[in-house]
């Protein structure tokens, strides 16, 4: 299951670094042997582009809502609400 989220968390990323573009929406669904399916999301203040990050909030989806309780048949990780990613300010050094 972690290595399928990290994969998938890689994949997404690469794609939004490729777009220059960063998410605030992470969203995990899964689908139970059942083909019962729940997905929850979290919108976050600051976007997110990196597959550590993606992975994390993934994890702490699965966890918080306590989503694998039971075999599971799919497990998707998708982001939304996508942005420009924040640019890191650069203070100008100063000349002595």
């Amino acid at each position: 299951l972690r290595s399928t989220l990290r994969q998938q968390a890689a994949e997404i990323a690469a794609d939004l670094q490729g777009k220059r573009l960063a998410a605030k929406t992470i969203q995990v669904t899964v689908r139970y042997g059942d083909f019962t399916k729940r997905t929850r999301q979290v919108t976050v203040e600051d976007p997110v582009a990196e597959a550590g990050a993606i992975y994390r909030f993934a994890c702490h989806l699965l966890g918080r809502h306590k989503l694998v309780h039971r075999p599971l048949r799919l497990i998707g990780l998708g982001v939304g609400n996508l942005v420009p990613p924040r640019t890191q300010l650069q203070l100008p050094l100063a000349t002595i």
